[in-house]
C-alpha cells in the first residue's frame, strides 16, 4: 500500500475531525467539483451551513473534466461521507493491456457525475458572481483556474482530450504511453467505454489519429460517440501549488484539490486526491501551518513524479532512481511491475510514436 494511503486510511473510515461549530459559520465553497462537492458533504453531513458558487458546463455530462477512471481509497473515502460507493462503480479493472503486456491492476470506472450529484444534495448552487468580502472562509474548489488563489509560476498543464463512446464489440482496457503523456481505453458499462489521451508536448487529437483508435468523420462501424470534450489537467503538483492559502484581505481563502496540485503527474489521478485533500482540511481548520504542511507530506509522491515528468519534458537522462519513483508510485492503482519494466515504460512516456503506420496496424482496440 503506498505510503500516503498508508498514513490516511485511519481517517478515510472515521472521517476527519470537525472544527468547532462557532468557526464553521459564514462559508463558501467556490467551485462543485469533485473537491467541492466532497467538502460540501463531509460539511453539510455535521449540519453546517455552506454557500456554494460554480460556474455552469458546457460539457454533456455537466461536470468538466469527466475523468470516469480512479484508484485505491475511492471506496473509504465514499464511505466517510455517509454514502454507498458501490452505487457509483460502473466496472472493477482487473488488468490493462499496456503495450503488448497485460498488467494487473486495482482500478474501477464510476459514474462520476452521479456521484457529484449525491454530494451536493440539499445545495443550491449558486451561479452568480462570488463576493470574497461576505465570508469568514471562502474554499477554493475552482481546479483548474484557481479562481481566487495567486496564479502559479511553475504551473503545469496538460492537454487532454476524451470520449465516451458505445462499440457494438468487446473493447480492452488498454492504456498506450508516449509523448510525455498516454491514451487510454476503460470499460463503463452497457457496451459504453471512455477513450482518450493527455499529452505534455503533442495535441491529443493528433494523438489519437496516430493510433487510429478513434475515427469521428466517419464514425467506425458499431462505435457512436456519446459525447466528447477537450480540456486541461493541472500535474504541477503541491509543492509548486503554492500558496495554498491567501494572504493579507485574503487571507480567508484556503484552497484544496487541483487548485493546489492534488493530481498525480503522471496518470492524472485526481479524484481520490482531491477528496483526501477536503478530508485534510477539515482536520486542520484552523491551523493553516498544519493543512500546508499535511499536504505536502501525504502527496509528496505527487512531487516525486513532478519530478520525473521534468526530466521526461527536457529529455533529460534517466536513471534507476527515476524507475523506481514510477515503480513505487503504479502501486496506488494496484499496478506491480518490475524495475526493469518500469524503466522500459518510463522510457517509452518520453518517445514520439517510432512507426506509426506499423504501429496503427498493430493497434486494435477490439480483442
Amino acid at each position: 500500500m503506498p505510503h500516503a494511503l498508508a498514513r490516511g486510511f485511519h481517517l478515510l473510515f472515521h472521517g476527519p475531525s470537525m472544527p468547532a461549530k462557532k468557526n464553521r459559520s459564514n462559508l463558501a465553497i467556490a467551485g462543485a467539483g469533485i473537491a467541492g462537492a466532497y467538502l460540501y458533504r463531509l460539511l453539510s453531513h455535521e449540519g453546517v451551513r455552506i454557500d456554494v458558487f460554480d460556474v455552469r458546463h458546457k460539457t454533456k455530462c455537466g461536470v468538466s473534466p469527466c475523468a470516469w477512471a480512479t484508484s485505491l481509497g475511492f471506496t473509504e473515502l465514499v464511505e466517510a461521507s455517509g454514502l454507498d460507493p458501490e452505487t457509483y462503480i460502473l466496472q472493477q479493472i482487473d488488468y490493462l493491456a499496456v503495450e503488448e503486456l497485460k498488467v494487473k491492476v486495482d482500478l474501477m470506472t464510476i459514474d462520476k457525475p452521479h456521484l457529484v450529484k449525491d454530494f451536493l444534495q440539499g445545495a443550491e448552487i449558486k451561479y452568480t458572481p462570488l463576493n470574497v468580502k461576505a465570508y469568514d472562509r471562502v474554499i477554493d474548489a475552482t481546479g483548474l483556474s484557481r479562481r481566487f488563489l495567486p496564479p502559479l509560476k511553475k504551473d503545469i498543464l496538460s492537454s487532454c482530450i476524451q470520449y465516451c463512446v458505445r462499440h457494438n464489440e468487446g473493447l480492452e482496457n488498454r492504456i498506450e504511453p508516449g509523448k510525455v503523456g498516454y491514451a487510454w481505453c476503460f470499460n463503463l458499462s452497457n457496451n459504453q467505454y471512455h477513450i482518450g489521451c493527455g499529452s505534455l508536448v503533442e495535441k491529443p487529437s493528433r494523438f489519437m489519429k496516430d493510433l487510429g483508435w478513434l475515427n469521428t468523420y466517419p464514425l467506425n462501424p458499431g462505435e457512436n460517440i456519446l459525447c466528447g470534450c477537450t480540456g486541461k489537467i493541472r500535474i504541477t503538483g503541491p509543492h509548486d501549488s503554492e500558496p495554498f492559502m491567501g494572504e493579507g484581505p485574503s487571507e480567508g481563502i484556503w484552497g484544496v484539490g487541483e487548485a493546489i496540485g492534488c493530481v498525480g503527474s503522471v496518470v492524472g489521478d485526481g479524484i481520490v486526491p482531491s477528496m483526501r485533500s477536503a478530508q485534510i482540511l477539515l482536520d486542520n481548520w484552523d491551523n493553516p501551518d498544519g493543512y500546508r504542511e499535511t499536504i505536502l507530506k501525504e502527496f509528496s509522491w505527487i512531487d516525486d513524479e513532478r519530478r520525473l515528468i521534468d526530466k521526461l519534458r527536457r529529455r533529460e537522462a534517466l536513471k534507476m532512481g527515476d524507475a523506481w519513483v514510477l515503480k513505487h508510485n503504479l502501486k496506488r492503482i494496484g499496478m506491480n511491475i518490475g524495475i526493469s519494466d518500469a524503466a522500459k515504460l518510463m522510457k517509452r512516456l518520453r518517445l514520439s510514436w517510432p512507426n506509426q503506420t506499423c504501429l496503427v496496424d498493430r493497434l486494435s482496440l477490439r480483442r
